[in-house]
């Protein structure tokens, strides 16, 4: 399975800052996902979610770029996620 994200909710606490939140899913030695958040990310968490023990797993790698007011996150794929939850907090826009 390919890296994807859907994004289920915001929640704005103000002029210029959001917190983005929602589910994501990927396979182990895929090629790195990627997602363009208009603004500057300030955080990212992307965690993996057991159903078995409701625990959350790993935080893999996530890398970011910024540029024109674009911020591009690249996760990493470093194990299979089939439950995954994100959070991101974004200043701008």
């Amino acid at each position: 399975m390919a890296f994807s994200a859907t994004i289920t909710g915001q929640t704005y606490h103000g002029p210029g800052h959001r917190s983005i939140r929602g589910t994501w899913t990927g396979s182990a030695g895929d090629a790195a996902g990627t997602l363009a958040i208009a603004g500057i990310v300030q955080e990212a968490i992307f965690q993996k979610f057991d159903t078995k023990d409701n625990t959350y797993q790993i935080i893999p790698r996530i890398e970011r770029s910024t540029s024109a007011g674009i911020t591009t996150l690249t996760i990493e794929n470093q194990d299979t996620v089939t439950d995954g939850f994100f959070t991101i907090d974004v200043l701008g826009q």
